[in-house]
C-alpha cells in the first residue's frame, strides 16, 4: 500500500548457504540511515510503538531477567519496552544524536547502557555474550554480508535473535485516497511503498556454518488514530521523505493534511507488526 512507506531496503541476491549479497548497500545505506538523527526528538514523538503482545512473546522466549543487546536502538522506543519488562543490557546505535535521546529515555533504567557504534564494528567486553539480540525497524540498514554472523557471535548458545517491523496492513478508504496523492506527486515513493511503513521479514538465507534453529514468525495487527499534524510528523521522520526536495515534501504533506482535515480530522492507520526470531543452537 502506498502509505508512509520508507524507501525499500537494498536489493538482495540470495544464494543458499551463503550470506545475502547486496548490490547497492554501500552506495545507498549510509546516506539514508543517518537522516533520522537530523531531528531525533521528532522521530521519538512521531514514530509508532510496538504491540504489547509482541513484547510478551519475546520475553517468553528468554525470560524477564535476560541480558539483551538492542541493535539500531534509535531513540530507545523498543529498548524502553524491554527495560519495562525487567530485561537489562546494551542499546546500540550508529547515530550520536539518536543515542543521546535514547539515554534520556532510558535514564530510569540504570542497568541499561547506551553506546554509539556501527553494529558491524562493535565489540563488547571480552567473553560477553547475550541472551537476546534485538533489532526493531532497523535490520535492513545493517550489512547483509555480516549481520547474521555478528548476531550469532554475540549470542550465547540457546539465546535468541528477534527482529521486528511495523508494516502497513490493507488500507481503508482514506488510505486509498492518500495513495492517490503519492501517485500524483511522488510516484517514486508510491511505487516503492507497497510494503507499507517499514520492512517485513529478512529475505536473506541463514548462512552455512551458523547454528540457528528454524525461525519463528508471528504477525500482530493493530491500529492507531492520527490527527493531520501527527500523520504529517510521522511522514517527516521517514528517510525517503526526508530525501525529497523540500518543495515536493511540503506539497505532499500539505495535500495529505488537507485530505485528513476534510474527512473529520482523524486518520486511522492499520498496522501489522511482524516478528522474525531464531534461536542459536
Amino acid at each position: 500500500m502506498g502509505l508512509a512507506g520508507e524507501a525499500q531496503a537494498p536489493a538482495f541476491e540470495k544464494r543458499r548457504g551463503t550470506p545475502a549479497r547486496c548490490t547497492n548497500f554501500i552506495a545507498r545505506v549510509p546516506e539514508q540511515r543517518l537522516v533520522f538523527g537530523e531531528d531525533p526528538h521528532l522521530y521519538h514523538r512521531a514514530r509508532p510503538t510496538y504491540p504489547s503482545a509482541l513484547i510478551d512473546e519475546i520475553v517468553s522466549l528468554v525470560g524477564s531477567s535476560a541480558h539483551a543487546l538492542d541493535v539500531g536502538c534509535g531513540t530507545g522506543k523498543a529498548t524502553v519496552l524491554l527495560a519495562e519488562r525487567g530485561l537489562t543490557g546494551v542499546a546500540l546505535d550508529a547515530d550520536p544524536a539518536m543515542a543521546a535521546v535514547a539515554r534520556l529515555n532510558l535514564a530510569g533504567f540504570p542497568e541499561w547502557e547506551v553506546q554509539v557504534s556501527d553494529f558491524e564494528k562493535w565489540h563488547p567486553s571480552p567473553r560477553t555474550t547475550f541472551d537476546l539480540v534485538t533489532c526493531a525497524q532497523a535490520w535492513h540498514w545493517l550489512d547483509p554480508l555480516s549481520r547474521l554472523h555478528k548476531a550469532h557471535e554475540l549470542l550465547r548458545p540457546g539465546g535468541w535473535l528477534a527482529l521486528w517491523w511495523n508494516g502497513a496492513a490493507p488500507p481503508n478508504e482514506m488510505g486509498y485516497q492518500i495513495n492517490a496523492i503519492y501517485t500524483e506527486i511522488t510516484p517514486e515513493i508510491a511505487t516503492k511503498s507497497e510494503t507499507g511503513f517499514g520492512r517485513q521479514a529478512p529475505n536473506d538465507d541463514i548462512p552455512a556454518g551458523l547454528s540457528f534453529a528454524v525461525p519463528l514468525e508471528r504477525s500482530y495487527e493493530w491500529a492507531k488514530d492520527y490527527t493531520p499534524d501527527e500523520w504529517v510528523a510521522l511522514l517527516r521522520t521517514q528517510s525517503d521523505h526526508r530525501l525529497l526536495p523540500p518543495e515536493r515534501l511540503d506539497e505532499l504533506t500539505a495535500r495529505i493534511r488537507e485530505l485528513i482535515t476534510a474527512n473529520g480530522g482523524t486518520y486511522c492507520h492499520n498496522y501489522v507488526c511482524r516478528l522474525w526470531a531464531v534461536q542459536r543452537l
